[in-house]
């Protein structure tokens, strides 16, 4: 995937604004919502929302209300490269990722947030608006790379919350063991407790079971989430019944699917190579 060269203030070109990267999330996000029930768009367009929202630091160049309003409105609007073109030109004047993280895309999805809550925009407009946000971070996520490569193959494998059949991940785990990979399992943790075990953890690669339709929207929200507040992480989904559902997880942007353990391996044997 080619890079954007570097302006004249100084951004290198693997600090680029990705527009390839971009124009694919936002499709695919698009392609997506038209392919989830509303009710789990909805509960997805809310993780983005929180997600994002959430992140404070200490303020690098405060955004006026006229700025913000202009963003948001740009996020929210007909034009798919309007709120983007924004982040875009704020790179190339040198604005860091993370201020753009925190003082920008983060009160803009409070205040699409807020707009929703007062009916100030219709569902509609905030999940192309959430959509465009997850779009814009998917674009940066190069920006965010661990610097050092692990010094052993490490992968966390987890159970998507909610999840009782643990088997087939425990028996992963011990399977990527025995063959020498350092592994982290993680299993019976709710949502937060999982994003928050997975922070603690120095790790670039996370497998996720998936054992079927009834686990979709736990495995949805999960992988929203990781790309919010984990965007170095590679994500391969594993499991049995991933095949029936590869349309849809190929739109949320992971990196593997995995039906045997074998897959599994070559996926992360790949991943591994890749980030050294």
């Amino acid at each position: 995937m080619s890079k954007q060269q570097g302006s004249a203030s100084g951004v290198q070109s693997t600090d680029a604004f990705e527009w390839e990267v971009y124009h694919n999330s936002e499709t695919n996000i698009f392609e997506l919502s038209k392919k989830l029930p509303e009710d789990l768009v909805a509960s997805l367009a809310r993780e983005v929302i929180l997600r994002v929202a959430s992140r404070t630091v200490a303020v690098a160049r405060p955004v006026s209300q006229e700025e913000l309003l202009a963003f948001s409105t740009a996020l929210a609007s007909d034009s798919p490269k309007s709120a983007a073109q924004i982040i875009a030109a704020e790179r190339e004047a040198g604005r860091p990722a993370e201020d753009i993280y925190v003082n920008l895309l983060a009160p803009a999805a409070r205040q699409l947030g807020d707009m929703w809550d007062s009916d100030h925009i219709t569902f509609a407009q905030v999940t192309v608006g959430s959509g465009r946000i997850f779009a814009i971070m998917r674009s940066m996520r190069h920006m965010f790379e661990a610097s050092a490569p692990a010094e052993e193959p490490a992968v966390i494998f987890a159970s998507v919350p909610g999840e009782t059949h643990t088997l087939g991940v425990r028996m992963a785990a011990d399977f990527f063991r025995t063959d020498g990979w350092n592994i982290s399992l993680l299993i019976g943790l709710s949502h937060d407790d999982l994003l928050a075990e997975i922070a603690q953890i120095s790790s670039r690669m996370v497998g996720l079971s998936f054992s079927g339709e009834h686990s979709l929207e736990a495995l949805s929200q999960v992988i929203v989430a990781l790309h919010i507040c984990a965007p170095h992480l590679s994500i391969v989904i594993c499991g049995q019944e991933v095949e029936e559902f590869r349309p849809i997880l190929e739109l949320m942007g992971v990196d593997g699917i995995a039906v045997t353990m074998e897959d599994a391996r070559a996926h992360f044997t790949r991943l591994s190579q890749d980030k050294t």
